[in-house]
């Protein structure tokens, strides 16, 4: 089994909240950082991201690495273009 630890990233965060746009904000708090090229693992339970997040990539014209789930969480590595 692998853990969140091994998935090489340049920047974590935990976009887990109470409500919709609370996931999006963190989202777009940690881009605001993240230099073109490098990575940013994002994590949360909401289900509903594993569709959410593809498109919010899309739009914003990311790279949408790697998605998977793990011990309940879903995760999303995503690059800066």
């Amino acid at each position: 089994m692998i853990d969140f630890d091994s998935i090489p990233c340049d920047l974590f965060v935990d976009i887990s909240g109470s409500d919709c746009a609370v996931p999006f904000s963190k989202l777009n708090d940690a881009l605001e950082v993240l230099q073109s090229g490098q990575t940013l693992l994002a994590v949360s339970k909401k289900q509903a991201l594993q569709s959410d997040i593809p498109a919010f990539c899309r739009q914003r014209d990311l790279q949408l690495v790697e998605q998977g789930e793990m011990d309940e969480m879903f995760y999303f590595l995503i690059r800066r273009a």
